[in-house]
């Protein structure tokens, strides 16, 4: 997969999450700082995930994460299916968590599904390539 980019602005993909109870698609944003890729705590619920975690409620109880300006507290769930146009990786960690519904950004892809791939960015030419290994 070749991708046009900007280097002035995030990389949006559109991503395909299978869990045992449906499909949801993502207008995702590509997160190479993040460990894990993340999907909202809701549909991971909708999907058949076991996503409950309330850090108000129940201090620890989740994986920690660090976001830009915070520590939080998901659930950590392994997603069934996790695809890029004609990508696919089996057995995605990610975190279920409430995402701000900012800029369109619905999920996250992070190091959790780049790592099954060879992932090359070039902002010296505008592309961004993801290659099966």
């Amino acid at each position: 997969m070749k991708l046009k980019i900007e280097p002035d602005r995030p990389i949006m993909l559109f991503v395909r999450v299978k869990g045992r109870k449906g499909v949801r698609e993502y207008r995702a944003v590509l997160d190479t700082g993040s460990q894990y890729s993340v999907i909202p705590l809701q549909d991971a619920r909708e999907l058949g995930y076991e996503a409950y975690c309330d850090p108000e409620a129940e201090p620890s109880s989740g994986t920690r994460g660090v976001t830009k300006s915070d520590i939080i507290e998901a659930d950590e769930i392994e997603l069934e299916e996790v695809s890029v146009a004609d990508l696919a990786a089996k057995n995605v960690k990610a975190l279920a968590y409430h995402l701000p519904r900012m800029g369109g950004v619905e999920a996250t892809l992070g190091l959790s599904f780049l790592k099954n791939f060879k992932t090359t960015i070039d902002y010296k030419a505008g592309y961004l390539t993801i290659e099966p290994i």
